[in-house]
């Protein structure tokens, strides 16, 4: 298997400027729609280079943006459309457990990891591939 290294590049850079929130609602409303509104920041780094059949820790950095303090269980790892001809099942994220607690306006580090399968065409190097990120907090008070 040949190495993709310029997929490296293009992932990096997108990590480095990758930034999402999740959005929470209030428990009990639902005879009405309730707004959502932004309580975590996820900004990620990758480490290492992805090429076809690797798997790559992702370094996630979490801000709570709530008024008070929240416990994430789980973070979910979402891949887009890669672009160019690369196709969309070429790289993997996934759901990775957590378990920590953010006071309100900290910022702590969880750890998930993106992983490039090894049936990935050539067309993946240097294709830039947009992530999202959601995750499951406690809602208990």
């Amino acid at each position: 298997m040949k190495r993709i290294s310029t997929i490296v590049v293009a992932v990096v850079a997108l990590l480095l400027g990758a930034t999402t929130y999740a959005a929470v609602t209030r428990p009990g409303s639902s005879t009405r729609t309730a707004k959502p509104r932004h309580a975590l920041t996820v900004t990620a780094k990758m480490s290492g280079l992805l090429y076809p059949g690797s798997i790559r820790p992702l370094r996630l950095r979490v801000k709570n943006l709530l008024p008070r303090k929240v416990k994430a269980l789980a973070v979910d790892v979402k891949v887009g459309k890669p672009t160019g001809r690369c196709p969309a099942w070429a790289v993997v994220g996934g759901r990775f457990a957590v378990r920590v607690t953010l006071p309100r306006g900290a910022t702590r580090t969880v750890w998930a990891s993106l992983r490039m399968l090894p049936s990935s065409p050539n067309a993946c190097q240097g294709a830039q591939i947009p992530l999202s990120f959601s995750m499951t907090l406690d809602g208990r008070p």
